[in-house]
């Protein structure tokens, strides 16, 4: 049978693959391509494929106009990825560009492929992400995120995150610029777990500088964001609860959490048993209680703050013991405070 591959002895095993990839011959390519993937997920066997040329032997298929051909390719770059050197010839091959193209691909089975292999690479190496920042991939990324089935924009969502997670700044500019926030904001009222998860925790990386602060507020996320405290998924309560973190550092969030009745649930958080959780619960109280009317609807918290300022774990003290000072400040103390000295 001309469409059979046997594997080749050891060391020879790694260039015919690479041929068999090369091969006009449809049948060949996909199952070369499933054989592929089989050595690439294997630690010695991977790193000799790739010495062999085979990330650029797949990246050339992504072009195929075979479907199947062009999704096995993506699921074989995703296995590549898996490797920080795989990722080095994912970029220096040029892959990453290719993958970002088929995100508009006719099939939609080769977009999934596609947003899976690039998550994968993204979630692995800085450098990656810094390709997609550099090729002005994010804006895009966000209409897709809003644009896309649920599935999709959960993944679309997870490369936004990857990217703000590791060059940062560069990362926050470019979708600041594109009125990321505005966009990704209806995504918080979603009924899908995947989908929350991913926009709370963009949402709040990009509330990180003031300006997106603002912007959160200005937009009306924070209704939002305090009705999802109450979320049955750990991880949306805690992505909403450290979007609410860093806008409550600004004065607009501060009366914006407020108005959109966030103390009862911000002061239930008090009782979960997780120290992160814990942690950005009470700066949350801290940061509220610089607000008068904050203050004041935060005095019925008093008596889990001192309990939590007896907790096991110092850091969980410290964070109460600052949180309730600040519930428990009055008044300016001194005369001269208060501007009636003269």
């Amino acid at each position: 049978d001309k469409h059979t591959i046997t594997r080749g002895f050891e060391k020879f095993a790694f260039p015919k693959i690479v041929r068999v990839l090369g091969s006009d011959d449809l049948i060949l390519k996909q199952k070369g391509l499933l054989g592929a993937a089989e050595l690439l997920a294997t630690g010695e066997s991977g790193a000799q494929c790739l010495e062999a040329g085979i990330c650029k032997a797949i990246t050339t298929l992504l072009e195929d106009q075979d479907e199947l051909v062009r999704e096995r390719a993506a699921a074989a770059l995703e296995v590549t990825a898996h490797s920080a050197a795989g990722c080095d010839y994912i970029l220096a091959d040029g892959a990453v560009e290719k993958l970002v193209k088929m995100l508009d691909d006719t099939s939609m089975e080769v977009r999934d492929a596609a947003y899976s292999a690039l998550v994968e690479a993204a979630s692995r190496s800085v450098h990656v992400q810094r390709a997609l920042v550099d090729q002005e991939t994010l804006p895009p990324l966000v209409k897709k995120a809003v644009a896309e089935e649920t599935g999709r924009s959960s993944m679309a969502l997870e490369l936004l995150r990857c990217c703000l997670s590791g060059v940062r700044d560069d990362a926050v500019q470019a979708l600041l610029v594109c009125d990321a926030i505005r966009d990704i904001k209806p995504l918080l009222e979603l009924d899908d777990p995947a989908v929350l998860e991913g926009a709370t925790s963009v949402i709040a990386l990009l509330c990180v500088p003031f300006e997106g602060k603002e912007e959160a507020v200005r937009v009306g996320c924070t209704p939002a964001l305090v009705k999802l405290l109450q979320d049955e998924l750990d991880s949306v309560k805690s992505n909403a609860l450290s979007a609410i973190m860093y806008m409550t550092i600004a004065k607009s969030g501060k009366v914006a959490v407020v108005e959109a009745g966030g103390i009862p649930p911000i002061i239930q958080l008090l009782d979960i048993d997780d120290e992160k959780v814990l942690i950005n619960v009470l700066q949350v109280v801290t940061n509220m209680a610089e607000y008068p009317k904050g203050r004041e609807l935060l005095q019925v918290a008093s008596t889990s703050l001192d309990y939590l300022m007896s907790h096991h774990a110092a850091l969980i003290q410290r964070y109460a013991a600052q949180a309730k000072r600040h519930v428990d400040f009055k008044e300016l103390p001194y005369p001269q405070l208060r501007g009636e000295a003269r």
